[in-house]
């Protein structure tokens, strides 16, 4: 039988209603902080206890909120569900108190709520701190009641109206110890949950496995490309796999598809962009060059698809993006697939007119922020057809990725359970931006801003040695899909939390609900000198923040720059905004991940911090 706790009765006017509603579905147990002999003089309060009793709940008394782990009566059972209306330390206790009162009890919930249970907490209006107030207060004068939540490790997954005239006879009683009646009109009851424990995103774990230069070659030994790619696999329903789905199946309505499996290294000796990961040398003896591959190469159409193997290659030095062989011989991770794309024209017996696809993950160093992302899955779709063809060839491409992108979108907003309070979901179409006359930008508007999320090259037979041109298209799959759904941080397509999964368990695309409602920030900042002669490099030291903090830091800003012309140095001011959208991450939590940062980076980088 469910268990529902209550805390902090007053005249048990509220756990008397609520027992009533249920009729004993659930077992209640109403506690209240006063004793038996100071309860009975409220009014009512005798009746609403002996109410209780009769509906077989069981009623305590003498209980603090914030010990809860510490009454043997108590801990008997998990609960489903803990509520606690208008917690309040008395009299006229100002805010620092109450946010204590607040995070210990959230910290006593940990041992007595059940694992998928959630907290129920009733403020009155402005108290919570959160952009669900109206008005909203000034932080320094709420209870920051979501940061004190996560203290604990708990959530903000829902705020909804105090709906106390629901529970006929309910009176709110205890206003600064009195038997006054709280504030209600306005009151929010705000609804935790918990959060998995703050650790490293998958996809940043890989990174730094992958670029860890203590590895030693024992270890290597033991890995392979396969046990990577399983380390940053998708569960089949990931909206990112659903959309890959979509495209395929809307392609084949105008294309002959040819799909290639991506047995491509994740390390290989090609740098062809200036923000790529470094790798270990000794890594090439595991994953590259010296190693041969198979490219699978099979054939699509509708839903039947048969595979034949092309002949064996090893990587080559090129790059679509760009030509110039890397003559260091350093190992990177592969920053697009169509670095690969050379060989397997000369390798593979392409068809003209046929429309060739490839998708995997993809790494690239980028600056921090909740719209760039260091790892990401990339779908390449590319055309071989004759020169002469290519203009109108390409003038069916674009027309087809604008139809593709727009049924998709129509399909997602016609799968929208969003309630009617909630904004329905704002997506601006697709649109074409010629950089050169061989090269396009793909963008697409979500909300007031711009996303480039792929781009469209004519490569010229020239270029690859062939006998045909190609049209190269590149999509950024993540990114598509956080614009399409309305997921506005990129690590939410890498969390662990099952509530992220769970909402396309169906297997259909719908706009994304998010279950950490404001999450708190914490700023702090970062100024060092760089030491005299030494380059600074910008993407580094993101990518060292991004590391350290396991992903948690949202924002960097550059605070202040300027050169000290009689040391003949520069100094930086860095700002760091720590905030996590699936995790309770708290101030003693980012201040922890702060200090560690500033070791790492005076220790990565050659700088002197301030």
């Amino acid at each position: 039988m469910p268990c529902i706790l209550l805390v902090g009765e007053g005249n048990f006017s509220y756990s008397a209603s609520l027992s009533d509603f249920i009729q004993g579905k659930d077992l209640i147990v109403a506690t209240c902080y006063e004793t038996e002999d100071s309860i009975s003089k409220q009014p009512l309060s005798s009746t609403n206890v002996e109410q209780l009793r009769k509906n077989g709940a069981l009623v305590y008394f003498e209980v603090d909120a914030t010990r809860l782990k510490d009454y043997v009566f108590l801990t008997n059972h998990l609960y489903d569900r803990i509520i606690f209306n208008f917690p309040h330390c008395g009299r006229k206790a100002g805010v620092r108190k109450n946010r204590d009162l607040l995070w210990k009890f959230f910290l006593s919930c940990v041992e007595v709520l059940a694992q998928n249970g959630d907290i129920h907490v009733a403020l009155c209006q402005g108290q919570g701190g959160t952009p669900a107030d109206e008005p909203m207060r000034e932080w320094h004068n709420s209870w920051q009641i979501v940061a004190m939540a996560a203290k604990a490790g708990f959530i903000l997954s829902a705020v909804t109206p105090f709906s106390y005239n629901q529970f006929c006879g309910y009176q709110s009683t205890g206003y600064r110890s009195q038997e006054k009646s709280f504030h209600v009109n306005g009151s929010l009851n705000h609804i935790f949950t918990r959060s998995l424990p703050l650790d490293n995103l998958k996809a940043l774990c890989l990174i730094d496995r992958l670029t860890d230069s203590s590895a030693s070659l024992h270890d290597q030994e033991y890995c392979d490309n396969q046990v990577f790619r399983d380390l940053i696999g998708r569960e089949r329903f990931h909206p990112v796999n659903l959309l890959y789905d979509d495209i395929i199946e809307h392609f084949q309505t105008n294309f002959t598809l040819n799909t290639l499996d991506d047995k491509f290294p994740l390390i290989c000796d090609v740098s062809s962009f200036s923000s790529v990961f470094k790798c270990p040398e000794s890594w090439q003896n595991v994953f590259h060059v010296t190693d041969r591959h198979q490219i699978g190469c099979g054939s699509v159409n509708g839903t039947q698809g048969s595979h034949t193997s092309c002949s064996q290659h090893n990587v080559t030095e090129d790059s679509v993006h760009n030509s110039t062989a890397n003559s260091s011989g350093l190992s990177y991770l592969r920053p697009s697939l169509t670095s690969f794309i050379k060989d397997i024209a000369q390798r593979c017996s392409l068809i003209p007119d046929t429309l060739n696809v490839l998708s995997g993950p993809v790494f690239r160093k980028c600056l921090i922020s909740p719209w760039m992302m260091p790892v990401y899955e990339e779908l390449v779709l590319f055309l071989c057809s004759p020169s002469d063809t290519k203009a109108s060839q390409l003038k069916l491409v674009m027309e087809t990725i604008g139809n593709v992108v727009a049924s998709i979108a129509k399909s997602v907003l016609l799968n929208d359970e969003l309630d009617s309070s909630e904004q329905p979901l704002n997506v601006h179409g697709l649109h074409f931006h010629q950089k050169t006359s061989v090269y396009y930008f793909i963008n697409m508007s979500p909300g007031d801003s711009d996303k480039m999320i792929g781009a469209i090259r004519i490569v010229t037979s020239e270029e690859l040695s062939s006998d045909h041109s190609f049209i190269i298209i590149t999509l950024n799959l993540d990114l598509l899909a956080m614009c399409l759904l309305g997921i506005e941080d990129w690590r939410l397509l890498w969390t662990d939390d099952e509530r992220f999964i769970q909402q396309f368990s169906q297997g259909k695309l719908k706009p994304f609900k998010t279950f950490s409602l404001y999450p708190p920030c914490y700023t702090h900042d970062v100024s060092f000198w760089v030491e005299d002669g030494a380059v600074f490099d910008e993407n580094e030291f993101h990518n060292i923040t991004r590391r350290v903090s396991w992903g948690n830091i949202v924002t960097i800003e550059l605070l202040e720059q300027y050169e000290d012309g009689k040391m003949g140095k520069t100094s930086r001011c860095y700002r760091m905004t720590y905030q996590s959208c699936d995790q309770a991450l708290s101030y003693e939590s980012a201040l922890k991940i702060q200090l560690q940062l500033r070791e790492e980076l005076g220790r990565c980088l050659h700088i002197t911090l301030r």
